[in-house]
């Protein structure tokens, strides 16, 4: 009996170093920052970065929350993708919101978390500056309207909550008047840009979360640099923008009563569902808590608790086996006949 409990708790201990072999096979993030805690300013193009073990071009979501008692408060959710070098980045206009306070960033995948920080809003300084054109913010050359005349991307499609980039070219023109939507879809916003690089070229931002409300639609991307844009018209929703196909015209100048330059599609994708809000029960017991947290942890790797690495599995079987077979060896478990 007691050789049979001695390779019994081989067995037992050997199995016990799967879960470390799994955790370190698990999906994770970190978000970079300098100093101790994640520190934005009050404006436009505040950045938050960060690594990941995930593959290129996988698609994480970023989510901001206020904390404490931050006024007024907020939350704001951007998707970004995984560069190839296994990086991300989202950027947050958060020109509109408290000038100080306390948030929470937490990178997401698939609805599970991956990693989440502290963080506070400070006043705009001197060293605060506008998000500047990017190659994320610049369209593919396929993309680009001619600069030769008045015109812009036909077909722009964006989610719900995020912000839509269009491409518009201006001729020989110094201005230009774009329009999105009419009175078939409940909605239309009107407004005028100008070339301030006269390059011929700028990029319209359209913030789905932000049209039919107070806060700021439209912004330009001109001249290296982002740029509010008032709107002559906006009509007012009650809710999130609706999903559909929105139509968009280009006018030379700032007159919509002739004929548009341009016509295009801003087509709307329904936003995918929300990240779980998490439970309101308070965990008080912490056994119950660590059960709960040892839960996510298993729920996070792919393919379940060996992480679908069949090959890997059976190599620690592999050795289990061995490990058992040589001490009963050593403890003369096994004779020969």
């Amino acid at each position: 009996m007691t050789r049979f409990r001695v390779a019994l708790l081989a067995c037992i201990l050997c199995a016990a170093t799967v879960p470390a072999g799994v955790i370190a096979a698990e999906e994770s993030a970190t978000i970079v920052h300098e100093g101790d805690t994640l520190t934005l300013h009050q404006s436009t193009g505040q950045t938050v970065s960060g690594e990941t073990t995930l593959p290129e071009g996988t698609t994480l979501s970023i989510r901001m929350s206020s904390t404490g008692d931050t006024s007024p408060a907020f939350l704001r959710v951007s998707e970004t993708t995984v560069t190839e070098h296994g990086t991300f980045e989202a950027h947050f206009d958060m020109s509109e919101g408290p000038k100080t306070g306390t948030f929470e960033v937490t990178v997401s995948h698939d609805g599970d978390s991956l990693t989440e920080t502290e963080g506070k809003i400070v006043p705009c300084d001197s060293n605060c500056t506008d998000v500047t054109v990017t190659e994320h913010d610049t369209p593919d050359e396929g993309m680009q309207p001619s600069p030769d005349r008045v015109d812009m991307v036909s077909v722009v499609e964006v989610t719900q909550t995020r912000t839509a980039r269009i491409p518009v070219t201006f001729g020989d023109k110094e201005k230009v008047t774009i329009t999105i939507g009419s009175e078939e879809v409940n909605y239309k916003y009107v407004a005028t840009l100008r070339d301030r690089d006269d390059d011929g070229r700028a990029v319209v931002l359209f913030d789905t979360e932000n049209a039919g409300t107070n806060h700021r639609t439209g912004s330009v991307l001109d001249n290296g640099s982002k740029y509010s844009l008032d709107p002559k018209e906006e009509w007012e929703l009650e809710d999130l923008i609706h999903r559909g196909d929105y139509q968009m015209e280009i006018y030379p100048g700032a007159d919509t009563s002739v004929d548009p330059a341009s016509v295009g599609s801003l087509v709307i994708l329904e936003a995918p569902p929300a990240n779980p809000t998490p439970t309101e029960t308070k965990v008080t017991e912490t056994t119950t808590q660590q059960t709960t947290n040892t839960a996510a942890s298993m729920r996070k790797s792919t393919g379940g608790v060996f992480g679908g690495d069949s090959a890997g599995l059976t190599a620690i079987i592999g050795g289990c086996v061995l490990g058992v077979v040589g001490i009963g060896a050593l403890l003369g478990l096994f004779r020969s006949a």
